[in-house]
């Protein structure tokens, strides 16, 4: 081989070698890279249960509802009159309270919300179990009502049931027994 040859074989592989630095290589091998974590699935809302109906003074209705994966339920329920005091319980089953069980908190909220100010009435339980459910709309006012309401539940695909499900339960100070409950809706 000759000279000129030797040179530039010489100048060619310095030339490589320099691209291979200035592209990100290095001449040596590279470790391999850190697997790329899969991000987690986004949330899904769906509405799960949404209407309006009239409620009488004094009353309490039932509206029922199933979930079929583990989720953060969000309800919010409104009603015309600033006035009245509408309150909010969740209860596990289709038809867990009577009249009497209302009245004397005895068929096993899950839930409540008792404000005598907010308007609308807004509960949140998260990690609630699939199942079937009752929300207990009462109008402790003076005037019927026309009410509405909405329940969202978010979920997470991949979510597990929780063995145990529950949120604080507030015991308002006695509002008086309502009078009358009408069928679920």
């Amino acid at each position: 081989m000759s000279k000129t040859s030797r040179l530039l074989l010489s100048l060619g592989t310095l030339g490589l070698a320099s691209s291979l630095i200035h592209c990100g290589g290095s001449g040596s091998p590279t470790a391999p890279s850190a697997p790329v974590p899969t991000p987690a699935p986004a949330p899904v809302s769906n509405v799960i249960s949404k209407g309006s109906s009239a409620l009488g003074s004094k009353t309490v209705a039932p509206v029922t509802f199933t979930t079929t994966s583990v989720g953060t339920l969000d309800v919010t329920v409104d009603w015309t009159l600033a006035a009245n005091d509408v309150d909010i319980f969740l209860a596990r089953g289709t038809e867990p309270c009577t009249l009497a069980t209302f009245n004397d908190r005895s068929c096993g909220f899950m839930a409540t919300e008792e404000s005598t100010t907010m308007k609308p009435e807004k509960l949140r339980v998260t990690n609630l179990a699939p199942g079937a459910y009752s929300l207990y709309v009462a109008n402790y006012g003076s005037s019927d009502e026309s009410i509405a309401w909405q329940f969202v539940l978010t979920t997470a695909s991949g979510a597990s049931v929780p063995s145990v499900t529950s949120s604080a339960v507030r015991r308002s100070a006695a509002k008086g027994p309502l009078r009358g409950i009408l069928d679920p809706r």
